[in-house]
């Protein structure tokens, strides 16, 4: 029976959405216009006040902010409905490499930004944290410091490499999945742990209206999933770099 609430297929195009408007802002915005127009000293860029850009940046950041929370979440119910996560961290890791040269040219207008890497490679840390947790975890379900261990290498593993999120990110995942039992404590940890961006807690109320079910989502709609990362960041690589 369908039950009440938002399904993981809703969530995802929640979490699509708001992270698209998020890289416009980021790309489109900073790194096309802004970031140039500061650098020359100029106060307008094409007749419009730089301060006004700077407010519109800002709106859509802050509505971007809602994306990462919901991925990380999903990642967590990706782990533990998947029935091999090994093919789970290759396809991720597969998408990381095919959206890293797209990520860069967006927001660093480059084909080769070595101080960032984009958040696929996170979310593959943050299920081969999981994996290590699940893998150790002591017979009572609890985590074990060999599960902690795993979890907090690749931690570091992602902040070593500067991964979006970076050692954060990997943490927070690996905090969702040991809350998964309680959806109160792992909604209200989570927004704790977003606290240091304004607007991200609030994702964690969607989280709330998640009703466990999967929702319809057919192969090729989980594919549009996956590429749409690349896609859209290839996207505005281009309106970045050859438009603006």
């Amino acid at each position: 029976p369908v039950r009440c609430g938002l399904s993981g297929t809703a969530l995802k195009y929640i979490a699509c959405i708001t992270m698209l408007i998020d890289h416009i802002g980021a790309s489109c915005i900073e790194a096309g216009i802004l970031l140039p127009a500061l650098a020359a000293g100029a106060a307008s860029c094409g007749g419009i006040p730089v301060s006004t850009l700077l407010a519109a940046d800002r709106v859509l950041r802050y509505i971007g902010r809602l994306a990462f929370p919901i991925f990380c979440f999903l990642a967590v119910e990706g782990f533990l409905h998947t029935h091999d996560v090994k093919k789970y961290v290759r396809r991720l890791l597969l998408f990381g490499l095919l959206s890293e040269v797209p990520f860069d040219l967006a927001f660093f207008r480059t084909p080769f930004a070595p101080q960032h890497q984009n958040v696929y490679w996170t979310l593959a840390l943050g299920v081969l944290a999981m994996a290590g947790l699940k893998h150790f975890e002591k017979p009572d379900g609890s985590a074990s410091w060999k599960g902690l261990l795993c979890a907090a290498g690749c931690t570091l593993a992602a902040l070593l490499a500067c991964t979006d999120y970076d050692g954060s990110g990997v943490l927070i995942i690996c905090v969702l999945y040991l809350t998964r039992t309680n959806r109160k404590r792992q909604c209200i940890v989570g927004a704790v742990l977003f606290a240091w961006e304004l607007t991200a807690p609030l994702a964690f109320v969607l989280v709330w209206f998640y009703n466990g079910q999967r929702g319809r989502c057919t192969p090729a709609m989980q594919k549009v999933f996956y590429w749409f990362y690349p896609v859209h960041l290839s996207v505005l690589a281009a309106v970045t770099n050859l438009i603006l």
